[in-house]
């Protein structure tokens, strides 16, 4: 018997994961271990920016009409789902990066882009730039809840955990700490290795994907589910 992937993401992105994961015959425990939710923004002249910063498609979603505001920037995605989600809201996509948010600047030629309007979480990754400048707008919160009763016993029985941020690892390890869930017995796929590092020890193991996508990550947790020793 093979094992199941444990889905904690928030619940769009988790049914979107888990149709993926439906096409690649990989069992699916969906339980979400955060709740998206929009928060007020301020909204600066669009004349200050010339491009907008999109690290996720919850940005899009959950900014609200405030959006459209800056509809003739050009947008810098992280990622393909952010970018077809920035592309269905109208905006044009002048960049995609297929790995983190310094990578994306990093790949831009000197001087492309110089003010930028980065739309993200409450909680993200900090970015530093020595020559841009960049402006930071929360305009969603991704809220911690507790554990699931599915993946609680998911995670009893032994099965894949999917990781897609520090933070998820984090809070992860702490709800099983307080739940006394034997962590050994139940390996980690990590959307990157400071996303697998961050999971601490005491798993099962602990992989890290190829490449920071869906995909990728999906390709691992697959193999993993499939392992000699499997439940």
């Amino acid at each position: 018997m093979t094992m199941s992937v444990v889905i904690l993401r928030p619940r769009d992105s988790a049914d979107e994961t888990a149709k993926r994961a439906y096409e690649l015959d990989i069992s699916t425990v969906v339980d979400p271990l955060f709740v998206i939710e929009p928060i007020a923004w301020a909204t600066p002249p669009p004349s200050e920016y010339d491009a907008v910063m999109l690290t996720s498609s919850n940005a899009v979603k959950h900014a609200g009409p405030k959006l459209q505001k800056y509809s003739q920037l050009p947008v810098l995605a992280v990622g393909e789902t952010t970018a077809v989600a920035a592309r269905e809201a109208g905006f044009n996509v002048a960049v995609i990066g297929d790995s983190g948010a310094k990578e994306l600047l990093q790949s831009l030629p000197s001087g492309q882009f110089p003010r930028i309007l980065r739309l993200t979480g409450k909680d993200h990754v900090k970015l530093v730039s020595s020559d841009r400048q960049i402006t930071l707008s929360r305009v969603y919160e991704a809220r911690a809840l507790p554990l699931g009763e599915m993946a609680q016993a998911a995670l009893r029985q032994g099965n894949v955990v999917l990781l897609y941020s520090i933070r998820a690892a984090s809070i992860l390890a702490d709800e099983m700490d307080r739940l006394n869930i034997d962590r050994s017995i139940n390996p980690v796929a990590a959307l990157s290795a400071n996303i697998a590092q961050a999971a601490g020890n005491g798993w099962k193991n602990v992989d890290a994907a190829v490449q920071p996508t869906d995909d990728a990550l999906l390709s691992l947790a697959g193999r993993l589910c499939h392992e000699p020793g499997s439940s």
